[in-house]
Order: structure tokens, then C-alpha cells, then sequence
């Protein structure tokens, strides 16, 4: 029963998470729509065209960057879409259309708040497949929790976790509930 009750609450967390996502998600998307309206409602002749857009701060601080997206040092392939950066340089959230069609959103915590070399939270993914993923990771960078569209078109929920020499997987969708085991 403990673990019904532990699995309740981890479930309940994850709807909070997807609520916050959806409120973020639709403030992106009120931004974008109301910048698309207003480049459509202008004359022709006030386009203006650019490799690159950025917004800085009063301190001239880039805090927005729209355009292509870097490569962080080879760390993922680079893209097209948006950066928001806190007040001292880090991206905190990114969003970004690769050339293989992979559509993604990463939320990331603020610097010192865990492994920095990863702050990277929440991932939403529309992968280049037709599947969709939305991932959680720790402090310590590793996938905790996956809600992901299967080939075969199931919602699974995974919980994941990493005791000493091994990596235990629990799986819940409609047909049955699996625990995986699986040596390192």
C-alpha cells in the first residue's frame, strides 16, 4: 500500500510538472502568435529580415535570442528557434527545430542548483518519427521520468532509477505494469 500511496504522489507531481509546461508552453505560443500577427498586420514594406534576433537587457546582456541556435560545443546539434538566458548568461529555457525535424523544449535550472554540466529538467520532444517525449532529469542529470508516445502509439509513463551496478525501469500504461532490470 506504502508503494501505492509513493507512486499516487509521484504521479500527482508529474500533473503539477505538465501543468506548469502547458502554462509555459502557452505563453510561448500567445508570444509567437502575437508576433506573427503583427508582422502580418503591417505594410509589406516594414519587413525587416535577419540571421538573428536578440534582445538584451538594460545592462546589454542578451537575455533573448531568436534565430540559429548554438551547438554548446558539439554538445547537440545545432538548430533554428529561441534562447532565453538569465542574468548572468545561462539559457534557462531553449527551443529549437533540427534539420532532421526533431522539435524540442528544454527548461533548465539555474547555475549551481546541481550537475552543471547538464541543468537541463524538463525536455518536451515531437521527434522526427511522429513520436512525442516529455523527460525529467535530476540534479545529478539523469532521466528520472519519461511520459512518451510509443511506435505502436501507447502513452507510457516510466519511472527510472540508478542503484549501485544497475538501472531499474517501471513502466505503467494501459496493458500492464513492468519492472525492468538491467545490469551496468
Amino acid at each position: 500500500m506504502n508503494e501505492l500511496n509513493e507512486l499516487q504522489g509521484r504521479v500527482a507531481s508529474l500533473e503539477r510538472h505538465i501543468g506548469h509546461l502547458r502554462l509555459a508552453v502557452g505563453v510561448v505560443c500567445t508570444v509567437a502568435a502575437l508576433a506573427v500577427l503583427g508582422a502580418w498586420r503591417g505594410d509589406p514594406e516594414d519587413v525587416i529580415r535577419a540571421r538573428q534576433f536578440i534582445v538584451e537587457d538594460e545592462e546589454g546582456r542578451a537575455r533573448m535570442l531568436i534565430g540559429r541556435q548554438s551547438d554548446f560545443g558539439g554538445q547537440r546539434p545545432p538548430s533554428i528557434g529561441m534562447a532565453i538566458n538569465d542574468t548572468l548568461g545561462y539559457e534557462r529555457f531553449g527551443m529549437g527545430l533540427r534539420p532532421n525535424g526533431r522539435m524540442s523544449m528544454g527548461f533548465d535550472a539555474p547555475l549551481g542548483k546541481g550537475d552543471d554540466r547538464n541543468r537541463e529538467r524538463i525536455n518536451i520532444i515531437a521527434d522526427e518519427d511522429g513520436g512525442a517525449e516529455i523527460r525529467f532529469l535530476d540534479r545529478e542529470t539523469f532521466v528520472k521520468g519519461r511520459l512518451s508516445l510509443t511506435p505502436d502509439n501507447r502513452l507510457v509513463l516510466s519511472f527510472l532509477d540508478f542503484p549501485p551496478n544497475e538501472v531499474r525501469r517501471r513502466l505503467i500504461g494501459f496493458e500492464q505494469d513492468t519492472v525492468v532490470v538491467e545490469r551496468r
